[in-house]
This record gives structure tokens, sequence and C-alpha cells, in this order.
């Protein structure tokens, strides 16, 4: 959170309510390797400015020389893997999850993901996304088998979304595994099964080594910025709109400071959160399905606090992942 404002700017959402969530982890990390081991890797798929571990992008995204918004590339074998690998069922749980926490605590964030995703998804109608229960347009496997990321930005996804990312496999996630918030100056226990959610594209980020036998692999959500400039240009590139709207344009750019000030201030403020009267929030989140909160993820002595108690608002509903 911002003490400055109030804002939440993260999000340990950790795991479901449930006894249960053991065994959707296990399940997904079998089912990660399994597509692994179908899947054909290039060098560059194992060698990238992230990490030195395999991994694969699958869904909808705009930007590295792309004319239009497509779907990402992949070889039909690694296309076939990654479409079975989105219809799992564990998997399809875990998004969902991630998908409701963004709703749940950053509900004007996620409506306007959704919004212009929606209006996106209408006007290129071949389109789809990679879970029916979870708003976010792309996702990330990393299938390891050691996924340990370099400190990085994600510097082309929407600047003040959340990027959703969920640890799987078999470490001991106090000896490695952490995640690592360099701008923040948080090292944070990171076990199997648990979710955070950060402005990847503000936050450098990266996780610690993990022990030797062990094997971690990790799943990730997020929207390209790319994305929701096209749809607020009319469909179309901002130069392709300064062509046909040259005073148009010219107001988008004129606009870029007052932007980033709306964009900060979907950040939900944890008065709000606690607000009995969340109508406002409710109809943000619209007819999504939320899940309740879990115990939040465990931090090292230099990000350890204690996590405010606060009532259930009408944010969180049933379960439904």
């Amino acid at each position: 959170m911002d003490l400055g404002t109030g804002r939440i700017v993260a999000l340990l959402a950790g795991r479901p309510n449930g006894e249960d969530w053991d065994s959707v982890a296990a399940e997904a990390d079998e089912a990660m390797g399994k597509a692994a081991g179908e899947c054909r890797f290039k060098s560059e798929d194992c060698d990238h400015r992230r990490g030195r571990f395999a991994a694969l992008a699958r869904g909808i995204s705009f930007g590295g020389g792309r004319a239009i918004p497509g779907t990402i590339s992949n070889s039909r074998r690694n296309e076939r893997a990654l479409r079975a690998l989105c219809q799992h069922r564990a998997m399809l749980r875990i998004a969902g999850f991630g998908s409701c926490m963004l709703a749940t605590y950053a509900p004007r964030v996620y409506a306007n993901m959704r919004q212009n995703i929606d209006d996106l998804l209408k006007h290129h109608p071949n389109l789809r996304l990679n879970f029916p229960n979870s708003a976010y347009p792309a996702a990330s496997f990393n299938f390891g088998p050691a996924t340990e990321c370099y400190p990085h930005l994600d510097a082309a996804n929407e600047a003040c979304n959340w990027c959703h990312i969920t640890a799987l496999g078999s470490f001991n996630a106090k000896t490695g595994g952490h995640a690592v918030l360099h701008d923040l100056k948080l090292v944070i226990e990171f076990p199997s099964g648990s979710s955070i959610l950060i402005p990847s594209a503000l936050f450098k980020h990266g996780n610690t080594p993990i022990q030797p036998g062990e094997h971690r692999r990790s799943f990730t959500q997020y929207c390209a910025g790319g994305l929701l400039r096209w749809v607020r240009c009319g469909f179309r590139t901002v130069r392709e709109y300064a062509k046909v709207d040259a005073e148009g344009k010219a107001a988008y750019e004129a606009e870029m400071n007052v932007r980033v000030e709306e964009c900060v201030a979907r950040w939900t403020t944890l008065e709000e959160l606690h607000l009995e009267d969340t109508a406002g929030l409710d109809e943000v989140v619209g007819s999504e399905d939320a899940t309740a909160a879990g115990a939040p993820a465990k931090s090292t002595k230099s990000a350890r606090k204690k996590t405010p108690k606060r009532k259930r608002t009408k944010l969180e509903v049933e379960e439904a992942v």
C-alpha cells in the first residue's frame, strides 16, 4: 500500500480458502510438466531476458512489429499442448482466482481492462481469451524446471494493471523461490500454489534461486498496454490515429499526464475496501464471480507486516473457482 495515498498498489493474494488447494497446485504443476514434455522449445524460449528456463506465451497481444492485435504465435505442436493446458481444471481454477482477486481488490483496474478487452473482442471476433473465467487476455507458462527470474520489468504491459503470478512446483519456500520486489525492497516467501498480483511494468521483480534437486514453475496472466491504446484510438495505432485525426491525436498526447493520474486513481484505497456501502465498487465489478480472499503469502523479516483485519466486503462473494 502507498502510505501517502492509501492506495493498494500490489496484492499478496496467497491462496483461496479450502482444503483442496494443495491438490489443485499439484495437478497444475503436473499438467505443466506434461505440457513441457509435449512442446518443442527454441533456444530463445529457454534463454531470454527473464532468465534461463523454458517459457511460452499464449493469448492476445499487440506490439513487437504487429500491425494489429492478434493471437500470440506458437507452432501447431506447442499450440495443441498450450490449449490443452488452458482447458485443464486446475489451471482454470488458478486463472479464475487471479482474475477474481483483481476484481475484488482493484475493481476499477479490472473494469477498465474488462471493458476495453470486451470492446476489442467485439471488433475482432476472431480473437479468443485463454480462459472463460478470466478477464486477462494473455498468459505466460514458465516451465522451468528451475524458474529463477532475473530482475526485470514487463514494460509492454499496461502500466497500472496487476500481473497475476502463481508459483508451482516442489521446493522449500523458506530457502528459495522468494518473490523479490526490488523497488519496494521486499523479499517475500512465495510457496507453491500461492499468487501475487503486481504492476509488473512499474515494479522491478524477480525471484531467488531454489535448491538443487527441486523444481519450480510459474504461471502468469497479464494485459499488454498496446491493446488498450488500440481500442482508445478507435481500433488503430496512435500513428494511424494521427493521420485521420491530427487534432484528436494531439489532444490524446496532451492528456498524457491526466491519463497517468486517472490510471493511479483506479487503484483502490484501503478505506474503500472497509466501507460497508460498497455499491460503487460492486457496480464496477459487475456480474463477474469473485472469490473469497485466502491467507496472505508469508514474507521475510524485510517485508513482514501484520495484515489489518477487516470485514468481508460485498465484493467478496462465494468462491467460484
